[in-house]
């Protein structure tokens, strides 16, 4: 046991700069030595030469001596020291097992609080409630020494799990960095194709970090204008799709049919759109710009009809409705792609809707142009007043054509007629076109396949349409210009007829060289009436001679005196519809001859020889 060292655990005692002052010291030197009046040098030589004596004597003497000598009260003082120490050191213990009381006592209250309260301290009492703590058992740790191989293989564990993490997490990049660069290699490859097919590339207002292609017309009205715009996104393959949004609404198609009591003679229509898996990008883009321009050509043929009523133009329900030939009418309608009609291809029986539909993307096309024209110019100068927007001439040239075809091929048929029925009476006549407007092979023979030739074929159609024939009769040649325009101050057609006669003084040489009329009803009779009065008047001059006489030279009738019966021999031409009659009344007998232009099977006589059998 002596071998073992002590240690204290008390605290190294700190220096206490008090004792270094000059009060303390004074009040030090008053206790040991009483007041300064007793101490003398002689007194201090002495007690230094003791001290320095007493160092070479005994030290259990000294310390002997010591305990009764003056040097006893600094160990006082100490004991002094030490007791306030002691008991700061025991105010300590006492906080901390107060405080571990408190702790223990808190916790039992959410077990059995009536026997913890009376163990907490009043003032924890007042700060924490009982009951707001608790405890839990936990497993001892081992004070086992820690196994340090095992600790390494857990770190070289970690190290490995961690590497392969990273290097997974790389290959999964690497793969995913790979199929977005395929990806948007496929989305820029088909962006390109799609410039280079044409189409113009933008960036996207109100987005400008995305693509969008115009299909659209940049000259068409405002509200198909802007719808013509798509947005270029890419789906989860890298495949451009195209993005409309709301102002998409179905692909439309315009139909044109012909119909009669209810019955369709003939319909065309573009072909379906394929499905959207069917379809290439640029397919869908051209699907959608015919869609849209249908669509505004739908829109202006709806904003036009409406001041086409004097012309027999109806908008009933969903369609657009003119009359065509006799009791038939032509319908345009626009429908959905949804609509599931049987789709027909082209045939005899619709190239009439077919030319239509062509015509009026042609007319709406060259609208666009016109627009582009006029914005080139410079704007005209600023008004108050806001000019109203017209609509574009688009049915009225293909109600000229309609109308004018009609009538001439009422014209062409009423001529043809009468010369048939001239040439079987034996009379020479001959009916010819010597031009049309609607002729427009001969207008496109020789002319280049470019944007002049549009042109000119689309000059032709918006213009006003005229043809010209000429009709034979024995001794007068008609000359017939027919002119057709829906606008001011024609609003139809007009007829010009233009008469040669042969025989001077007669009554048609007499008439006016030209004449006018505003209805076909009125030309077919005067042109009968004409070719009466010159067959007349052929036959006065060749047949019968002078010995007959016209009683007026507006009537289509020769008169003779009969020496015989003493009466007046008569003989009259009439032509009409249905052909050439002669009538005459001779030596109190009547007969007639008709010569029609239906096909007959009997042997019919021509006029010279009724004349020569019943009149001469």
């Amino acid at each position: 046991m002596a071998d073992q060292l002590s240690i204290s655990l008390r605290a190294w005692p700190s220096d206490d700069k008090t004792t270094e002052s000059l009060p303390y010291l004074i009040t030090r030197i008053n206790e040991q030595r009483g007041s300064f009046r007793s101490v003398t040098e002689a007194g201090l030589q002495e007690e230094i030469r003791a001290a320095d004596a007493h160092e070479n004597e005994d030290p259990v003497d000294d310390a002997a001596a010591l305990e009764d000598g003056p040097d006893a009260k600094p160990e006082k003082e100490e004991l002094s020291v030490a007791r306030e120490e002691m008991i700061k050191r025991v105010g300590e213990a006492y906080n901390t097992t107060s405080q571990a009381l408190d702790l223990v006592s808190l916790i039992l209250t959410s077990h059995a609080s009536k026997v913890a309260e009376a163990t907490v301290s009043p003032y924890v009492k007042q700060a924490v409630p009982f009951g707001s703590l608790g405890a839990e058992i936990m497993q001892a740790t081992s004070d086992a020494k820690p196994d340090v191989m095992s600790e390494d293989l857990v770190g070289l564990g970690w190290r490995m799990r961690s590497l392969t993490r990273s290097a997974d997490s790389l290959l999964t990049s690497a793969t995913r960095l790979e199929q977005e660069i395929e990806r948007e290699s496929t989305y820029w490859r088909q962006v390109l194709a799609v410039k280079d097919a044409g189409w113009p590339i933008c960036r996207l207002p109100g987005d400008r970090q995305a693509l969008a292609v115009r299909f659209g017309f940049a000259e068409a009205h405002p509200a198909f204008r802007d719808r013509g715009l798509a947005a270029l996104k890419r789906d989860a393959d890298g495949n451009v799709e195209l993005d409309g949004g709301q102002r998409w609404q179905g692909e439309k198609r315009l139909r044109v049919r012909v119909i009669e009591d209810g019955r369709i003679l003939a319909k065309c229509e573009n072909p379906p759109a394929p499905r959207d898996g069917d379809k290439s990008l640029t397919q869908q883009l051209l699907h959608a710009r015919n869609s849209l321009f249908d669509e505004e050509l739908y829109h202006e043929l709806n904003r036009e009809a409406r001041n086409l009523v004097s012309q027999e133009v109806r908008c009933i329900g969903g369609s657009i409705c003119f009359p065509y030939h006799g009791d038939s009418q032509i319908e345009i309608s626009l429908v959905d792609k949804a609509v599931d009609e049987p789709f027909e291809e082209l045939s005899e029986a619709s190239i009439i809707p077919a030319a239509i539909g062509m015509t009026l993307r042609l007319l709406l096309s060259h609208a666009h142009r016109q627009n582009l024209q006029r914005r080139s110019l410079s704007p005209p100068p600023i008004t108050d007043t806001l000019t109203a927007r017209p609509s574009y001439a688009l049915l009225r040239p293909i109600l000229e054509i309609i109308q004018h075809h009609s009538m001439r091929k009422a014209i062409q048929t009423d001529f043809n007629g009468l010369t048939i029925a001239l040439s079987r009476a034996g009379l020479a006549s001959s009916m010819e076109e010597t031009s049309s407007s609607l002729a427009l092979n001969r207008v496109l023979d020789g002319l280049p396949n470019d944007i002049s030739t549009a042109q000119t074929l689309v000059d032709r159609l918006i213009r006003a349409h005229h043809s010209k024939m000429t009709l034979s009769l024995p001794k007068t040649i008609l000359t017939l210009d027919v002119h057709t325009s829906v606008f001011p101050p024609t609003f139809g057609t007009s007829f010009q007829l233009t008469n040669t006669s042969s025989t001077p003084g007669s009554a048609v040489a007499d008439m006016p060289h030209t004449l006018h009329f505003a209805s076909s009803e009125k030309l077919r009779k005067h042109v009968w009436y004409i070719a009466c009065l010159d067959i007349i008047m052929a036959l006065r001059l060749s047949a019968l001679g002078t010995r007959w006489t016209m009683p007026s030279r507006y009537q289509a009738e020769l008169q003779r005196k009969n020496e015989a019966s003493k009466q007046k021999d008569r003989l009259s031409v009439s032509v009409d519809q249905e052909g050439l009659k002669v009538t005459w009344i001779t030596n109190g007998q009547t007969g007639s001859q008709v010569w029609t232009s239906g096909f007959r099977l009997d042997e019919v006589p021509n006029l010279a020889e009724v004349v020569k059998e019943h009149i001469l």
